[in-house]
């Protein structure tokens, strides 16, 4: 796939959770934040759809973030799926 740019795009960033377990004051103001309801994530479902339609145009690269990653319970399947 190529951007407006002419580059090619390659890699993808997918934040797989907005929460958090941790206070690091360089990321949560001392307020707190809103967390998303669980139906404004994305599900697994439709990070494999993703996952899948961004490969067959060239995807090579996927990187997992969010607040904390290891907070949502099918991480370890969606690294098996998108490995």
């Amino acid at each position: 796939m190529i951007d407006q740019f002419g580059r090619r795009v390659e890699y993808l960033r997918i934040s797989v959770t907005d929460k958090c377990n941790l206070r690091c004051v360089y990321c949560m103001p001392m307020e707190g934040l809103p967390w998303l309801k669980r139906e404004e994530l994305l599900t697994y479902e439709e990070i494999a759809q993703i996952v899948r339609t961004m490969t067959g145009m060239g995807l090579r690269r996927v990187r997992i973030t969010g607040g904390e990653p290891l907070v949502r319970r099918d991480l370890p399947d969606l690294v098996r799926m998108i490995s």
